[in-house]
């Protein structure tokens, strides 16, 4: 077998194995139940795979289709995923924000903690 080849199958078990990590957590990508770190993941991998999007939009459709013509509605599959997926991306800034400004308080908390325990040293 020639290198050539090797390293073009050694390159797909990769790829295969993050979509299908990516594509199990489509379930919890739609009942918006993933952490932050797999949201993030997930988006960021949904922008370069086809495939990923493509199982994306037949679970969405399954999902959302099905309950949506029980009741009458239509879907426009193409502007509702992208409007989630833009919601979810807006969630993930929004947290990754937030987070950051908890651990600039945690420690802000904490030096002043020491130093306070320092002065009372001090005294």
């Amino acid at each position: 077998m020639s290198n050539a080849v090797k390293s073009q199958k050694s390159q797909k078990k990769p790829a295969q194995n993050t979509c299908k990590r990516m594509q199990a957590l489509i379930p919890g990508y739609l009942e918006k139940s993933l952490t932050l770190h797999d949201a993030r993941e997930f988006t960021e991998h949904l922008k370069s795979c086809s495939v990923c999007r493509d199982e994306l939009e037949i679970s969405y459709l399954l999902k959302e289709g099905i309950s949506r013509a029980e009741m009458g509605e239509t879907i426009d599959l193409h502007t509702d995923l992208e409007d989630m997926l833009d919601e979810t991306e807006n969630t993930i800034q929004y947290l990754t924000q937030y987070n950051t400004a908890v651990h600039l308080i945690e420690g802000t908390a904490v030096f002043v903690l020491l130093a306070c325990a320092m002065l009372l040293f001090m005294i």
